[in-house]
């Protein structure tokens, strides 16, 4: 199936109104927090990019990101290794002029 051009799907989700009781909110803001649960778990897990978890979410991106760091969620995994590549590419350009 072609999801890119296939529009929106709908899931449901059956929640009984004691587990709605027990979690103290309603079933529209608890679909919201799992839709969010979600866009979290899969950006964590590599399998949407930031943007399209922001999407999932319902949110923007930097509200999104605000909302991981929040969290204590890395945003952007950039370890050591990547920055001495950067830093050695940036130090060679400044060295040509």
């Amino acid at each position: 199936m072609d999801y890119a051009s296939s529009g929106t799907e709908t899931i449901t989700l059956e929640v009984s109104q004691d587990m709605l009781a027990a979690l103290k909110m309603g079933a529209t803001d608890l679909g919201e927090r799992i839709r969010l649960l979600a866009a979290i778990s899969f950006f964590q897990e590599k399998q949407l990019s930031l943007g399209k978890a922001a999407e999932l979410a319902g949110l923007n991106r930097l509200t999104f990101m605000d909302l991981l760091t929040q969290r204590g969620i890395v945003v952007f995994d950039y370890d050591e290794s990547a920055l001495a590549t950067d830093l050695a590419g940036i130090a060679e350009l400044v060295d040509r002029d």
